[in-house]
């Protein structure tokens, strides 16, 4: 593996991140990469950019809602069947329901709650441990 070309943080669950978060706008694409790479890499820091870039995108972005092919959805299948954690399968669902279905804004909402809790939680075990 390649540190740039395919750096092990984006390379932990079934399929690549880039081969999902390409097919995203920016900031739900810029969410995901931090939510993926959060357990190997900065750990809250990845999680606090993850919510900013949420939060950005249900305060100020517009929204273009686009029909996944069907590679895009076996890799979204993939990357959600890797997941251990049930509650990041969940901000998943949301991010994906909200960029093809153009879902309701509260979905997101709904998923920064999550993202926040399990960050105070990650951020706690690394002051234990820092």
């Amino acid at each position: 593996m390649s540190a740039v070309n395919h750096p092990v943080h984006y390379n932990q669950h079934a399929v690549e991140a880039i081969e999902i978060i390409e097919n995203f706008n920016f900031c739900l694409g810029n969410a995901i990469k931090y939510i993926i790479r959060y357990p190997y890499k900065e750990g809250s820091q990845d999680l606090n950019k993850a919510l900013w870039y949420l939060e950005r995108q249900v305060n100020s972005s517009s929204l273009r809602v686009i029909t996944p092919e069907k590679k895009l959805l076996d890799n979204i299948e993939l990357l959600i069947h890797s997941e251990g954690n049930k509650d990041l399968k969940v901000v998943y669902q949301h991010i994906f329901s909200y960029q093809f279905e153009g879902g309701h804004p509260k979905v997101i909402w709904e998923s920064i709650e999550i993202l926040r809790k399990l960050e105070k939680k990650v951020r706690e075990r690394e002051n234990q441990t820092g």
